[in-house]
């Protein structure tokens, strides 16, 4: 039967009547009786980051070198106020170790306000187990540098914002910022991928002791180790002076790696590219002599050795012992500029390694149609048209040492998976090319390997003693152009040795450059060669009997 009008009027009137009273019912349930908690689940969302956790770096062994770690603020909720039971104030305060008294005025602020910083993941699971309504945690992501300044310069750092700023860091943070395909199932949060790089920590970490101490004795500006495989560019180690600590650089003075960056001459340790490009050009034969009476005229410009000598005819072994600049001259003398220039550029000097570290210098090689006389003389000696950075020369002799292969240095290593924990390999492939031929390379090495053997037996050097391993090598000892620009600055110098082994076959090559030493005469012999001799040894330990 069909309702009257009337009926059918109430019928709606009734029905709407139950959704107003319906939507009254929750308005009231939601303002009034839930408000509260609603408001504490909207501060969290308010007050909630986007957190992202970025990968973890280690170091060859699976070391891990830097990581982020999740911590937590506290805050009071003012809306929970009167709620405080005093028995979850007391579990509370024993969790924070802190007193009742102090954690009751920390609450008791009028509004919501940041009362504990920094708080780990385990003491912010106990908080959360007592469920204590009156206070809430806010998660933040801080990144972590467990071994402290160690590798600073090549690892960087990460700004306030958790943005890559520096070194592995910055190159890398495609990678470090990439979510792994696996979920771990640990990991509360995103995570990238972690990776692995070249360098061995305990290696890392004498040979930041040995340069500290080496700077500070010699009170010199700075200075720079680089250990590598000249067969593969894996670096081992890598120090730099003066470091800073990644976790407070807003504290530093100074953040720049000076041996990728800043360009100095080379000095004698430029003689092998000398000696090798000449040899490789064929100007020279393998038993040429040249003769030297310790002064070479060139124009308006006299050239001298470093120690005056009687006039004599050396060989090209006398000329690496003695590190004869007369002799070095007349070398890159029957060498044309564009010649040599040539062969310069091909043991990749005067153009970036394309290192995985930001901010590399192409070092400075000045066209050789701007060359004079005496620019093409001195340059033999590493003080003319060139002047470039450690890694460059570090790669360069390396090509020497890798029978005349150069290979592009790296840091990173592979990816570290941690549901095998195995390393994956690199993504990135090493550039190899041929400097000079292998004939070149090995002779030029047996020169280097029986001058040190003969200037350690003469006492004449102290660098590359290593027991049980011939070392090929050289010292290097050069001046430092005047902070104007104009000319030689007395008294300064840049040492520094260079030397790998073992010799006939090298696994290893290690660079020291100290920069303006006031002891020691300023010599790379004296100044870098011991140096050399000590983080020798500790790589024989750590890189050659683990193989």
């Amino acid at each position: 039967m069909l309702l009257g009008y009337k009926h059918r009027l109430t019928l709606v009137q009734i029905v709407f009547g139950l959704i107003f009273i319906i939507i009254f019912v929750q308005l009231f349930n939601i303002q009034i009786i839930k408000s509260k908690q609603i408001i504490l689940e909207a501060k969290k969302q308010f007050y909630k980051p986007e957190i992202f956790l970025r990968g973890e770096i280690r170091d060859r062994n699976g070391k891990l070198l830097v990581l982020d770690l999740i911590t937590y603020d506290i805050y009071n909720n003012v809306t929970d106020l009167k709620k405080i039971s005093n028995e979850k104030i007391l579990s509370l305060s024993k969790i924070l170790n802190c007193t009742e008294n102090d954690l009751f005025k920390k609450l008791n602020q009028k509004k919501d306000t940041r009362l504990f910083l920094n708080i780990s993941e385990k003491t912010a699971n106990q908080i959360k187990k007592i469920k204590a309504s009156f206070v809430y945690l806010v998660p933040k992501v801080t990144r972590a540098y467990p071994n402290k300044r160690l590798a600073s310069q090549i690892i960087g750092f990460v700004n306030n914002d958790h943005k890559a700023q520096h070194g592995i860091e910055y190159y890398h943070d495609n990678l470090l910022t990439k979510l792994t395909q696996s979920k771990n199932f640990f990991e509360p949060f995103p995570k990238g991928t972690d990776i692995v790089l070249t360098l061995d920590s305990i290696l890392q970490e004498y040979a930041e002791e040995e340069l500290n101490k080496a700077v500070k004795e010699s009170k010199a500006n700075k200075g720079a180790i680089i250990i590598l495989s000249p067969k593969t560019g894996e670096i081992y180690a890598w120090a730099v002076y003066p470091d800073f600590n990644p976790a407070l650089f807003f504290k530093e003075k100074s953040l720049k790696n000076w041996s990728i960056t800043d360009i100095y001459e080379a000095g004698s340790t430029f003689k092998i590219v000398t000696v090798a490009s000449a040899l490789e050009n064929m100007v020279i034969q393998k038993d040429s002599t040249f003769y030297d009476p310790s002064f070479l005229k060139v124009g308006k410009r006299t050239i001298k050795n470093h120690h005056k000598n009687k006039p004599q005819y050396i060989t090209l072994l006398e000329l690496f012992k003695q590190s004869s600049n007369v002799a070095s001259a007349q070398v890159a003398l029957l060498m044309d500029p564009e010649m040599f220039y040539s062969s310069i550029k091909k043991f990749m000097i005067g153009t970036k390694t394309n290192i995985d570290l930001p901010g590399e210098s192409n070092g400075l090689l000045l066209d050789y149609k701007k060359w004079r006389t005496i620019d093409l003389a001195t340059t033999a000696f590493g003080q003319g048209a060139v002047s470039l950075t450690p890694i460059q020369l570090a790669c360069a002799v390396s090509s020497i040492a890798n029978h005349g292969l150069w290979v592009q240095p790296h840091l990173l290593k592979g990816i570290w998976n941690p549901n095998y924990e195995v390393i994956e390999n690199s993504p990135y492939k090493p550039v190899v090319q041929e400097v000079v031929s292998r004939d070149t390379a090995d002779f030029v090495s047996g020169l280097l390997k029986q001058s040190v053997k003969e200037n350690l037996a003469a006492m004449a050097y102290i660098g590359g003693n290593v027991p049980g391993y011939d070392v090929a090598g050289k010292t290097g000892t050069a001046q430092k152009i005047r902070p104007d620009g104009k000319g030689y600055w007395g008294g300064h110098t840049v040492a520094s040795f260079i030397g790998y082994f073992p010799a006939d076959d090298p696994e290893v090559l290690a660079l020291v450059v100290v920069d303006d030493p006031k002891t020691g005469g300023g010599w790379g012999n004296t100044i870098c060669g011991p140096v050399f001799n000590n983080i020798a040894n500790i790589t024989v330990k750590r890189i050659l009997k683990n193989r």
